[in-house]
């Protein structure tokens, strides 16, 4: 098996999608009842959770590049939900492709076990920020993440990048109310530390950022 912690070679997903379509805001990624794997090609979306009383956990923010659909493949569909945040092309693949091997190709088995290692990972942070930061570290925190994620995948633009969350989607981050994501978000943009208009944001100083989500 390859070494898991290089990135593998993710071309070979390109010959396996089956098709593209285009996601308006607000939209599902993934249907319900069949078990899908999409792959972001452009846009932003979200993963969360709900509550029976339709409390809402956000778990993960997903950008292009991601596979969506991994853990409904695996135990079945239900047990998160994707819903985009901006208008989006994805990808669409038949779960049972990614198993057959190439005569050439990458080790397909390490390719999943690599994807989902790297979301565990990223988890594992978002953990941290719900049950071990405060209000002000979180959200800090959370707009880190967004560069940190938008940067990874070449979407910095003139100083600046995407951020089209609503305070709600940050407050069910968090675990925090709405009116204390408001007045915190507020606090630190008083402080200097980042600036948001346009449903994109700007960052005053990365270190000062990172100091502040206690990263």
């Amino acid at each position: 098996m390859e070494n898991l912690t290089r990135k593998p070679d993710l071309a070979y997903l390109a010959e396996l999608s089956q098709s593209q379509r285009a996601i308006p805001v607000g939209a599902a990624l993934l249907p319900e009842s069949t078990p899908l794997i999409v792959r972001i090609e452009r846009g932003i979306a979200m993963r969360y959770t709900l509550l029976e009383d339709g409390r809402r956990q956000v778990e993960a923010l997903v950008y292009p590049g991601d596979l969506c659909g991994l853990t409904s493949v695996l135990y079945g569909p239900g047990a998160s939900y994707y819903e985009a945040l901006t208008p989006m092309m994805l990808s669409s693949f038949d779960p049972a492709d990614l198993h057959q091997p190439l005569p050439d190709g990458p080790d397909r088995t390490t390719t999943l076990v690599w994807l989902m290692t790297r979301e565990l990972t990223r988890l594992s942070g978002w953990l941290a920020s719900v049950g071990q930061r405060n209000a002000n570290e979180g959200i800090a925190w959370f707009v880190m993440h967004a560069w940190e994620r938008a940067e990874a995948v070449g979407l910095i633009e003139k100083d600046s990048a995407p951020f089209p969350f609503a305070q709600q989607v940050v407050a069910d981050s968090l675990g925090l109310s709405l009116v204390h994501t408001n007045k915190t978000i507020r606090r630190l943009r008083d402080q200097g530390l980042f600036r948001i208009a346009g449903g994109r944001v700007r960052i005053s100083s990365l270190p000062a950022l990172r100091r502040a989500a206690a990263l």
